[in-house]
């Protein structure tokens, strides 16, 4: 097969395209695989290719998690209340990384360019400052809600892929005592810990901003 006929019914190379098919290759074969070359040879072309685009495949991966990005939540809703905007948001991110744990485990390294990420955390940060809350509060309830959403949401990531394993699912005790240890510290990482925990960060921050009402919301 000539070059020409398997670059045939392939998109036109852009950044775009290369950000596309460099996302669903990290999905496909996992990010420890994802090499220049290998996304070179699913878009038909050479490595040299793709570096006349991106110069690193560190500024590739930083697009990719960019656009990653913006499928989760952020938008402004006209009135909503600022625990309901904390609520979605959370369990959007949350959603997200958890249907797609290769793309959420990519890091951007220190120095790289990061203009795309930055204008994701503005936005959050915008939207709840619009809302009224005051910036000490928010300072706290982003430390918060930073730990909580990073360490929970990679724990389940995990479990869930020991759980995918041939044999990964833990078998019950039979012992009373430890059977009873084994379904709380099994159901920590469930949909419903993590719910009940974006709770708990709530009456946190009503807690930190009393005796204010907290009656903040999205201008109309």
């Amino acid at each position: 097969m000539t070059q020409r006929s398997a670059q045939e019914g392939r998109p036109a190379l852009s950044r775009d395209a290369i950000v596309e098919t460099a996302t669903a290759l990290i999905e496909k074969d996992g990010l420890a695989a994802f090499t220049m070359r290998s996304l070179g040879r699913e878009l038909g072309v050479s490595a040299m290719a793709v570096y006349g685009y991106f110069e690193s495949r560190s500024d590739v991966l930083t697009a990719v998690l960019e656009r990653f990005m913006t499928m989760m939540d952020t938008d402004p809703v006209p009135g909503e209340y600022w625990d309901d905007t904390l609520r979605r948001i959370m369990t959007s991110i949350y959603t997200e990384e958890l249907a797609h744990p290769e793309l959420a485990s990519i890091e951007v390294a220190p120095g790289t360019g990061n203009e795309g990420l930055a204008r994701h955390t503005e936005r959050i940060v915008a939207l709840h400052l619009d809302q009224g809350m005051p910036v000490p509060v928010l300072k706290r309830a982003w430390a918060m809600v930073d730990a909580f959403l990073a360490g929970f949401t990679d724990n389940a990531i995990k479990e869930r892929a020991i759980a995918n394993l041939p044999g990964g699912a833990h078998a019950p005790s039979l012992d009373h005592r430890s059977a009873l240890w084994e379904e709380i510290v099994m159901d920590a990482h469930s949909d419903e810990a993590f719910a009940c925990g974006i709770e708990i960060i709530i009456e946190g921050i009503r807690a930190l901003a009393a005796p204010d009402p907290c009656d903040w919301r999205t201008p109309r």
